[in-house]
Formats: structure tokens, C-alpha cells, sequence
């Protein structure tokens, strides 16, 4: 797994329900911690929420339906909650996740 990654996550709080979201942790910290961080993502798009990209559904990326990434929503999850990789975003996408996290994380300046 590696930032950019599209997954199929459980949180607990969930109620157990699948969800995708996507990889946002370094890939410098590889497969050696416990956890990954990750930003869920939701089929209820809000237009024009700027901390929230929208993806649309392509082979790529393995989504269904077009989504919205939560960036406001950082999950620190065990990996055993990563049940497969779907897809990966493309580079539109990741440019939005990134503006979005600056921003989220006040890193923006």
C-alpha cells in the first residue's frame, strides 16, 4: 500500500460498513508501523466544499460511484482494518488531496 492508494477500510464506529478512503501517510514510513493514516471518503458529495475533493469513478482509481475525499476526517487505522487496494488516484485528484490536507492541517501559507 502507498499514498495515493484508493482502499476498502472498516473503521470501528462504522457499524462494520466497508468504506473506501485513501492513503495519505508518507511513503517513507513504509510497512513498519502498526498503523496508516488514512481520509475516508463518501458517496454524499457535497458541491463545492473545497476541503473535500470529488473523484469520479474510473478503472484507475476502483470506485463505483463519485465520491468525496474527507479530508476533515484523518483516520489512524490498524492496518488489519485495510481490506483490499482498489485502485489509486490519478495525479488531478492527488493535487486536489494535497491542496485540500495543507489546508486542513495549516500548513497553508
Amino acid at each position: 500500500m502507498k499514498r495515493g492508494d484508493v482502499v476498502l477500510v472498516v473503521a470501528q464506529g462504522d457499524m462494520g460498513k466497508p468504506r473506501p478512503g485513501v492513503i495519505v501517510q508518507a511513503d517513507e514510513l513504509g510497512d513498519t508501523t502498526t498503523s496508516i493514516l488514512i481520509c475516508p471518503m463518501s458517496s454524499e458529495v457535497t458541491e463545492f466544499h473545497r476541503l473535500r475533493p470529488i473523484v469520479e469513478p474510473t478503472t484507475s482509481n476502483g470506485l463505483r460511484l463519485r465520491s468525496q475525499i474527507m479530508t476533515d476526517k484523518i483516520n489512524a487505522l490498524r492496518r488489519d482494518r485495510v481490506r483490499q487496494v482498489l485502485g489509486t488516484l490519478d495525479i488531478d485528484a492527488s493535487e486536489q488531496l494535497d491542496s485540500a490536507l495543507l489546508v486542513v492541517l495549516g500548513l497553508a501559507r
